[in-house]
């Protein structure tokens, strides 16, 4: 009997002893604590599993909200809003001592497009009436949704699906859209201004034109947004933001893909030098990631990039981390969601790739302040896991290039 109590008593003796050093355990943020933040986006399923809740506290010292704060998502009508995973992200993040990124309050993807529409007294939408008084209507085809997003970016026509005939509405003016705007801002901010430390104002405005020499205005994604504003948009947006936030101790930041190339980096220095010129208090660059093992991007470019941007800013992050298996890159919706075969060759490739690009960035920890994964496991990604595009993987189990960029001193 004494023999089996003691070995009841050592077994509880390991098991509080694991369940220690599994609580001490290092991970990335503790790695990088003398570099930058180490971030991950996040879904609401992600802080309802233990498992991966556990992940987050361990590797992770900045959150961002993957969808639910996004405009369409969280403002989709006039006076209705979702904010029942917003609001619980916000609160797992302040239970657990993590600040936050907001992300986004301008995107011309998932947007309100609400605040493009004329409303009357009742907050109904007014319709465009022709000579007689009477409704004019219009066919509309009818578009499938694409994974997780809104909006009609990477949608396609329904097959077979007959036009839907709607009533043509009034747009709004340039001053009405601003009024909802700042409505819509100052409502988002005053709500989470106590959990945020960045907030991503504006998301993908520029071009994916590769012309470096195209005009100023040829260089803006020619969205609603900006055909209704031009660029103003985005300085209305900055001063709205900065209303409810001090620029001095929020980062308010423009956020884009491809931010590396010699074109697109082109644009947003030009438009950020130019707007800054106008008064917006741009005071952070991010750089999404979505690249590839293979030359998206070079690591020559993306320093080039860097460089460029420190010019106008102190603050860079590397916002939207991942790196696929295959030669495609960006932030294009319509993509390869079959992957590939993961050899020793490509798994190298992975590899080398995730540590040649936190090797630049540590050579750039001045400037550099965050790097966000895009997703906490390959199952979660917007990719789609065969894609293998982050250091967990789909049983959100670390992969060798967890270790390889956690253990980069141990090189040394």
């Amino acid at each position: 009997m004494n023999k089996l109590l003691k070995s009841a008593f050592l077994v509880a003796v390991a098991m509080v002893c694991a369940n220690a050093n599994a609580a001490k355990e290092s991970g990335l943020k503790d790695a990088y604590k003398k570099y930058f933040k180490i971030g991950v986006a996040l879904n609401p399923r992600n802080i309802t599993n233990d498992e991966q809740i556990a992940i987050v506290l361990k590797d992770f010292n900045s959150v961002t909200a993957e969808n639910c704060m996004k405009p369409g998502e969280i403002h989709p009508a006039p006076g209705v809003w979702n904010l029942d995973q917003a609001d619980a992200l916000a609160d797992f993040c302040r239970k657990n001592g993590i600040k936050m990124r907001y992300h986004t309050l301008v995107w011309y993807s998932q947007f309100a497009n609400w605040m493009f529409n004329k409303y009357d007294e009742n907050g109904n939408q007014v319709v465009q009436r022709d000579e007689k008084g009477d409704t004019v209507w219009q066919e509309r085809r009818q578009f499938g949704g694409f994974g997780g997003f809104g909006g009609r970016r990477g949608q396609q026509p329904q097959a077979n699906a007959a036009p839907v005939m709607e009533p043509v509405y009034v747009k709004a003016t340039k001053e009405e859209f601003y009024d909802s705007l700042r409505a819509h801002i100052h409502f988002v901010l005053n709500r989470y201004k106590d959990i945020i430390y960045a907030v991503d104002v504006c998301n993908e405005c520029m071009s994916d034109a590769n012309d470096p020499d195209c005009a100023y205005e040829k260089s803006f994604r020619q969205s609603q947004l900006y055909q209704l504003c031009g660029d103003e948009f985005i300085l209305k947006a900055f001063q709205f933001a900065a209303e409810v936030v001090d620029p001095k101790e929020v980062i308010l930041m423009y956020n884009d893909y491809s931010a590396w190339t010699p074109a697109k980096r082109t644009y947003i220095y030009n438009m950020v030098k130019t707007l800054q010129a106008k008064g917006a208090p741009i005071t952070g660059i991010g750089m999404q990631g979505h690249y590839n093992i293979y030359d998206n991007p070079t690591i020559e470019d993306f320093e080039k990039a860097i460089e460029m941007y420190s010019e106008l800013v102190d603050n860079i992050h590397i916002t939207e981390l991942d790196v696929r298996v295959n030669h495609e890159a960006g932030g294009q919706l319509q993509f390869n969601r079959d992957g590939t075969d993961i050899t020793p060759e490509i798994e190298k490739q992975f590899n080398d790739k995730y540590v040649a690009l936190f090797e630049a960035m540590r050579r750039h920890k001045d400037v550099i302040k965050c790097v966000t994964f895009w997703n906490l496991g390959d199952r979660d990604s917007w990719l789609g896991q065969n894609n293998y595009p982050l250091p967990y993987d789909k049983e959100y189990k670390p992969k060798a290039v967890y270790y390889l960029i956690k253990d980069f001193k141990k090189k040394k």
